[in-house]
């Protein structure tokens, strides 16, 4: 008896063992299964995240004609000006004339003083329709003051003489025949005020767009529209006829300087373009809420720019004082 008293107690530890190691061991599965399902979830949310983050580059338009819309090619001697990133310093506008999506501009000017406190390496910034404050935004652009000096280089130019600059357009930017556009700066580089150094001209020779400095400052611009595959199915455009448009090339005509000893030049003769239906289209004239003769009185415009650079720190201050980033 007392050696089956014995034996009994054995088996219940036994039986106790074996019970709670089966448990000890089940319950840790559990737990490693849980901590490894975490593991990848979290993996999985931490890859995706960033991702989510990331904004994508525009693509660039794919067009399979391009042609010059507007062209405003008179320039004033010795004056250039400028765009800054605050509103109602940081646009320039055009009418569009012909139908299809904007693939770039080209203005004429030269790289700004890379010493200078005032101006930024680089400006970007999106195209707006109507109002450069509230129209809807389309695309983007930018140029550095590095595209600049290459660009300028490549036309056997030094970077501060003044040629032909071009900003290529990201995104869609749809042109519609008698719509008002303006190319909108958002943004400068160094947290510096201005970029820039660009021809323009007095007196409106282009009386379908203006500069912020002045409603009757025009810049020295070129626009250019193309036309997708789609576009030149729905126009019914004769091949023969897409491809003699392919094979043009667009020469590059040097700015005409205005008379100095004259104050007005007559503006070119701007007919009213066609409709892709070959029908007379009225290019709006509205006048431009935001854009006053006051403006002109802000800022005047940069002359002789690298025999006066003593006085531009007191230009800017001036304009300035109440418009500092935060």
């Amino acid at each position: 008896m007392p050696a089956l008293k014995k034996l009994s107690s054995y088996s219940s530890l036994f039986l106790l063992a074996l019970i709670f190691g089966c448990g000890g061991d089940s319950s840790s599965d559990n737990i490693d299964a849980n901590i490894e399902s975490k593991d990848t979830y979290i993996s999985t949310i931490s890859a995706e995240v960033p991702q989510a983050n990331i904004k994508r580059e525009l693509d660039y338009p794919k067009v399979r004609v391009e042609e010059l819309d507007h062209s405003q090619e008179f320039f004033k001697e010795q004056h250039t000006t400028s765009f800054s990133y605050i509103p109602r310093k940081n646009w320039t506008s055009y009418t569009a004339s012909k139908e299809g999506l904007l693939t770039k501009v080209l203005f004429f000017g030269k790289a700004n003083l890379i010493d200078s406190p005032h101006y930024g390496l680089s400006m970007s910034g999106f195209v707006r329709a109507n109002n450069p404050n509230s129209g809807p935004q389309y695309g983007r652009w930018s140029i550095t003051r590095d595209d600049i000096v290459s660009q300028l280089a490549a036309q056997g130019l030094g970077e501060r003489e003044a040629g032909w600059l071009t900003i290529r357009m990201r995104g869609e930017v749809p042109q519609n025949i008698g719509t008002r556009y303006f190319l909108v700066c958002d943004n400068i580089g160094e947290n510096k005020a201005w970029f820039g150094e660009f021809s323009f001209a007095e007196a409106n020779p282009y009386e379908f767009g203006s500069h912020w400095l002045n409603q009757d400052h025009d810049l020295v611009m070129r626009t250019y529209v193309g036309k997708t595959d789609e576009q030149m199915k729905a126009l019914q455009l004769d091949p023969q006829q897409t491809k003699s448009i392919e094979s043009t090339k667009d020469l590059l005509s040097v700015p005409v300087s205005q008379n100095p000893q004259k104050s007005l030049i007559t503006p070119p003769t701007i007919t009213s373009p066609l409709s892709p239906y070959g029908t007379e289209t009225k290019l709006s004239n509205s006048s431009e809420s935001l854009v006053n003769d006051n403006n002109s009185s802000e800022i005047p415009p940069t002359t002789n720019v690298d025999q006066n650079r003593s006085k531009k720190k007191t230009m800017f201050d001036r304009l300035f004082k109440k418009d500092k980033r935060d």
